[in-house]
């Protein structure tokens, strides 16, 4: 419709020694959203990430040490802020992400209105394959997030999101740094904030190395479940900063 204003859009992709994998990751980024702009934030690598992202034409906001997934994220959504976007969306930087799926979590965000919307690797017909532990992992955080929230949830350790005006507002101001996960959409759902899933296909990692190493997994249910309990306690606090009407 003539006169409408475009909606600005940003795709967030968090990045560690992943130079193998991000230029077709880009390639496929720059043909199928064009409607985004991209920021590749560098989480320290030790290989060359920020090269690669460069020459590929995208912003690129290098950290100066490593902070992990959490901080990544959060410099990205303060730039976000910063530059007046609307929408952010997060992507992972290893080539599981399809950006063509990018379309059904827009989708649904204009459908209904949620705050933030999760590509889920648990919904639909196509089965994601993990290992059992992990699995299991995944069910557990699942069950918590959703009896915690009232809102079903499957699938709490998505990277693929998409975030409306109001959910890029508190995130970029309130991201957990260590473990996110499960404690964001506990935060986001504990004030009100409406968080939805769309099932989307997710791809094997086809080089590099998870970030959940044997010992991190071992410790992660224990993290992640004190974490999640203190997004209860963080949105209460939130609650009684807010100005009484």
């Amino acid at each position: 419709m003539e006169g409408v204003r475009p909606v600005k859009r940003l795709l967030v992709i968090p990045a560690r020694d992943e130079e193998a994998s991000l230029p077709e990751v880009l390639a496929a980024v720059r043909e199928h959203c064009p409607d985004y702009d991209v920021v590749v934030v560098d989480d320290a690598s030790e290989d060359g990430t920020a090269g690669v992202a460069r020459r590929a034409g995208v912003v690129v906001l290098p950290l100066p040490c490593h902070l992990g997934y959490g901080g990544a994220v959060q410099t990205g959504l303060k730039y976000a802020q910063r530059k007046g976007y609307e929408r952010a969306a997060l992507m992972d930087a290893d080539g599981q992400h399809d950006p063509r799926e990018l379309l059904k979590l827009e989708a649904a965000m204009e459908e209904s209105g949620a705050d933030l919307v999760i590509g889920s690797r648990f919904l639909g017909e196509r089965e994601y394959r993990m290992p059992l532990a992990r699995r299991l992992g995944a069910w557990f955080f699942a069950v918590l997030t959703s009896w915690l929230t009232g809102a079903r949830m499957t699938d709490t350790t998505s990277g693929f999101q998409l975030m409306g005006p109001r959910a890029l507002a508190l995130l970029a101001r309130e991201y957990p740094i260590d473990f996110p996960d499960a404690e964001v959409i506990v935060l986001l759902g504990r004030l009100g904030l409406s968080v939805t899933e769309v099932p989307v296909v997710v791809h094997p990692r086809r080089t590099g190395r998870s970030m959940y190493s044997f010992a991190r997994s071992l410790y992660y249910p224990f993290k992640v479940t004190l974490a999640t309990l203190v997004a209860v306690l963080r949105a209460l606090m939130l609650k009684r900063k807010e100005p009484k009407p």
